[in-house]
């Protein structure tokens, strides 16, 4: 078995022992529902149909059998549609929105999160232009490619990597004319463009998520405190909200690198270094101090320190 596919399968059965543990304290609490309404699933699964997720690639993604959607979305044995499903199953589905790993190359896409991405980076004073450049890719083909109906998988991942690399980034310090950098970031500001702060990285890919709110498909049955009982160890599922509120508190409040967060919240680095940014100028804006980083000492002025005591 590959590394890859060992992984992936030791994802699964994480998530499946999690789920086991929920359920197994939501029994002794009285609190077990074991099903849910359908139909709010049904309305998800046909959103995640319209930007190019198969049912079978939904299942492949959570861990299901194949066909194990099949009864909610078409009925099956000659019996119509679902009218409620499992609990767990449900939560699951409601809680997924794909990531560019979970398509092939070859396959396309709705083109909302890729567009967000080159529209964020123009906020910056990124040209298409010059992204085309940097994509390897003719500037009018990019630019038709970004006004199709659809883009390709392979457009999209090449997009969301200059995004992670550039979102940070002053054009003028990278060999673009400063005249020229500010044109484009006039021109994103008429057009209403929304920088890279106002997007989560979790959802800029999806067409229902809006710019610096709190908007999110909702999850059944999580109940409140999500941050506390997370951080207290609760196999729950974040809603965008509370997974800003436990971010925060992880950079705040412990000594984890930007890559352990990471980890615990099974992002990327640069997703957490985004949320944080946006948290802090949310704070500012607001008229409150930013908050930074009480307890975390980088390695190396450890390091620094112990040389400095050892001399």
């Amino acid at each position: 078995m590959s590394t890859t596919s060992a992984q992936s399968n030791s994802a699964v059965l994480e998530a499946k022992a999690r789920a086991a543990r929920l359920r197994r304290r939501l029994i002794g609490y009285g609190q077990w529902e074991p099903h849910i309404p359908a139909e709010p699933v049904r309305t998800h699964m046909r959103a995640l149909a319209a930007l190019g997720m198969s049912r079978a690639g939904v299942e492949r993604a959570l861990g299901l059998r194949h066909d194990r959607l099949r009864h909610l979305m078409s009925g099956a044995h000659g019996y119509p549609p679902a009218a409620k499903i499992e609990k767990d199953v449900g939560q699951a589905v409601l809680g997924f929105w794909p990531k560019l790993e979970n398509f092939p190359d070859t396959a396309t896409i709705e083109p909302t999160g890729t567009r967000r991405r080159v529209e964020a980076l123009a906020v910056v004073g990124w040209s298409r232009g010059n992204l085309a450049r940097r994509a390897g890719r003719p500037e009018v083909s990019f630019r038709n490619s970004l006004n199709a109906e659809r883009v390709t998988v392979a457009l999209a991942k090449v997009v969301a990597r200059l995004y992670d690399e550039l979102w940070k980034l002053r054009p003028e310090d990278h060999g673009v004319p400063p005249h020229l950098a500010d044109r484009v970031r006039r021109q994103a500001e008429v057009q209403g463009f929304y920088g890279p702060l106002a997007w989560d990285d979790e959802t800029i890919d999806n067409p229902s998520t809006l710019p610096m709110t709190d908007a999110h498909v909702s999850l059944l049955g999580q109940g409140e405190n999500l941050a506390t009982r997370f951080l207290l160890g609760e196999s729950v599922i974040l809603d965008a909200a509370s997974r800003r509120e436990v971010l925060a508190y992880l950079m705040e409040w412990t000594d984890l690198t930007v890559e352990q967060v990471a980890e615990r919240l099974e992002t990327t680095p640069a997703a957490v270094s985004r949320m944080w940014e946006r948290i802090k100028e949310k704070a500012r804006k607001d008229g409150r101090a930013a908050p930074w980083r009480r307890v975390y000492v980088p390695q190396r002025e450890l390091l620094q320190e112990e040389a400095a005591d050892a001399a």
